[in-house]
């Protein structure tokens, strides 16, 4: 037996001295990923969300028209793709709110604005949208816009929690506050994932319906337009609580790291810990190289701007 087993497997004395008999040590495994009723349920999102897709595709009269069968077939499995993607995002928002909540508890009533004006921003860009390029915004684009939605609410309401966390502060001691502010960290990289691929999928079912069908003529400008104004609604929700939370850490860090009273002799180990320690959170890091990192499409977005915008020379 080792050291940890039998510290563990040691007893511990009651308050009137007396010592419990030793408990074996249980080296069980833990599972890992979902068991039970949450992956089954999400397993029927996803199913759920791609036959919605696909039958939106369905719904495309052209399918039926040798001319265009490839495109559609293409069009449609990329469209199946994004619906199943939406379920399963359902499912891993959901997941990473039950995360937050075992984090510091956060009432449903604190992010209930940010989500009604997320879908009030939402609203306003199909409207923008469809001014801008006109018929190419058809209703099934903007059915696979609600999909995309739906399936980034879960996400958007816990980014909301992690920034009333943030603005709120954590509890505990100096080990359990560090902890939980990486654990933040670390669901905020995979929430922006998580909304980015939604993004580039929805993006890309618009780039297949590009350049085909016999009565709905998709412009090229359509998959650039709607790219841009996704990427803008996911920097509006992700910015505020990357922002607050980087806040936090660098007020953890000059809380519990702070080398202007430490000695001569010890300033260099400290500021190297406290170097350590800002790199671990993530303080330097902006959140331009974050959205760059976690939306890959918003590098192609930016390049595709510049050369529209710049004449060539």
């Amino acid at each position: 037996m080792t050291a940890l087993e039998a510290s563990l497997a040691a007893p511990t004395p009651t308050a009137n001295g007396a010592v419990p008999p030793a408990e074996p040590y249980r080296n069980s495994p833990r599972p890992l990923g979902l068991v039970g009723w949450p992956r089954v349920v999400r397993t029927l999102m996803m199913m759920a969300g791609a036959a919605t897709a696909v039958g939106i595709a369905f719904s495309n009269p052209d399918r039926q028209l040798p001319e265009f069968r490839n495109q559609w077939l293409l069009w449609a499995s990329v469209a199946g793709l994004l619906g199943a993607l939406s379920g399963s995002t359902i499912g891993s928002g959901v997941a990473r709110w039950h995360d937050l909540q075992r984090i510091q508890p956060v009432p449903v009533r604190r992010v209930v604005p940010s989500v009604l004006a997320f879908l009030v921003l939402v609203a306003g860009s199909v409207v923008t949208a469809h001014a801008v390029i006109g018929s190419g915004l058809t209703w099934r684009a903007v059915a696979f816009v609600s999909i995309v939605v739906l399936g980034a609410l879960p996400a958007g309401a816990t980014l909301a929690g992690v920034r009333v966390v943030s603005m709120r502060g954590l509890t505990g001691t100096p080990g359990e506050q560090l902890a939980a502010l990486m654990r933040l960290r670390r669901m905020l990289a995979r929430l922006l994932q998580m909304m980015g691929s939604l993004l580039l999928l929805m993006v890309l079912v618009c780039a297949a319906a590009v350049g085909w069908g016999s009565s709905e003529k998709i412009p090229q400008s359509t998959a650039f337009v709607i790219g841009a104004a996704g990427s803008i609604l996911i920097a509006l929700m992700h910015v505020p609580a990357a922002t607050l939370l980087r806040r936090r850490c660098q007020v953890y860090i000059d809380e519990f790291s702070d080398i202007a009273h430490v000695p001569k002799a010890e300033l260099i180990t400290a500021a190297e810990d406290r170097i350590k320690l800002e790199e671990i959170l993530g303080v330097n890091r902006t959140t331009v190289s974050e959205l760059q990192s976690g939306l890959v499409i918003v590098g192609p977005l930016v390049a595709t701007t510049i050369a529209a915008v710049i004449p060539k020379i």
